[in-house]
């Protein structure tokens, strides 16, 4: 569900996150699931209230690029469990515009 609504797009800088095989390589993944409450004790944005079983869940992981990934974990106190919720929103929302947005042009056009 993350990478579906995240249109396989890094949620900050829009890059996509799975790039082409070439004519001797296969495909690249270079997109990763990162944690808004890390479930390591001295992870970052980590929550002692946080549901154990709620760590791997949709609602706490937001789609990245390596470099934004890295990005967000070291600066955990600029990138707040309140502002990764609010990227991943906007993302996700960008996102459903677009293709809306191009999916009603093309219908249009037929």
């Amino acid at each position: 569900m993350l990478w579906g609504r995240s249109g396989n797009r890094c949620s900050i800088c829009k890059q996509e996150l799975v790039l082409d095989e070439t004519d001797l390589d296969d495909a690249s993944v270079i997109g990763e699931e990162c944690h808004i409450i890390s479930e390591k004790d001295n992870g970052p944005r980590h929550r002692n209230d946080y549901p154990t079983d709620q760590f791997d869940s949709y609602e706490n992981l937001l789609l990245l690029c390596r470099v934004h990934h890295k990005m967000v974990d070291d600066q955990k106190e600029t990138y707040t469990e309140d502002i990764l919720r609010q990227l991943k929103n906007n993302h996700e929302k960008w996102v459903t515009e677009r293709l809306n947005k191009d999916d009603f042009k093309e219908s249009k056009n037929h």
